[in-house]
């Protein structure tokens, strides 16, 4: 069954909507699952920027300004739409890795809803080739983390801890170098679905 991309932009608050865009470029930019994003991510900095600007002029603004920000958030909501289909045929070219692929991307998996992709942080330490890895609590259980470099196959992910700590520090990073990492939660029910893949390079 294919796996698709869930955008939600019809729901989705503009503020949302600008920090989701900048978590999606963000993500994108260097993962060498997409060497030919289309629309091109300059692109869609474009027109996030475009829409943040008539955001915040609609603000203070009258109904000539509320009207360009909504002409902005039909153009940045076509380009999203587009760049999700390219995630997409990127992602069902290899569909045992597929949710990983849309995933690393920045964006969601349709049908796995919001539990699915909260509760997992990877942020940086400061210091040399650390970064800090933290999941949501679970009760009474304990937890894996995973690592890779290339999250072209499943088979390249490696456990890089299990134990009861939620929140760990992986050291010995190469700096300069792309990481990916998941993480689940395992309790009486045994091992939870996979977190949504966080992206990070090393300092």
């Amino acid at each position: 069954m294919k796996t698709n991309v869930k955008m939600g932009l019809s729901q989705m608050p503009i503020e949302k909507k600008i920090v989701k865009t900048r978590f999606i470029v963000a993500s994108m930019t260097g993962n060498a699952n997409f060497g030919t994003p289309s629309p091109t991510l300059a692109t869609i900095t474009t027109n996030v920027n475009a829409l943040e600007a008539a955001s915040i002029a609609a603000k203070g603004g009258g109904k000539d300004d509320t009207a360009n920000m909504r002409a902005k958030e039909a153009v940045l909501d076509l380009s999203l739409k587009l760049l999700g289909y390219y995630v997409e045929g990127i992602a069902s070219a290899n569909p045992a890795n597929a949710e990983a692929i849309i995933l690393s991307a920045g964006m969601d998996v349709r049908g796995k809803g919001g539990n699915f992709a909260r509760g997992f942080e990877v942020s940086a330490t400061g210091n040399i080739g650390e970064v800090r890895l933290q999941r949501e609590g679970v009760s009474r259980g304990s937890y894996e983390y995973q690592m890779s470099i290339d999250i072209s196959t499943d088979a390249n992910w490696q456990r890089i801890y299990s134990g009861t700590r939620a929140r760990i520090v992986m050291s010995g990073l190469v700096s300069g170098t792309r990481y990916y990492f998941r993480a689940a939660g395992i309790d009486k029910n045994g091992l939870s679905p996979w977190s949504s893949v966080k992206t990070m390079i090393a300092l």
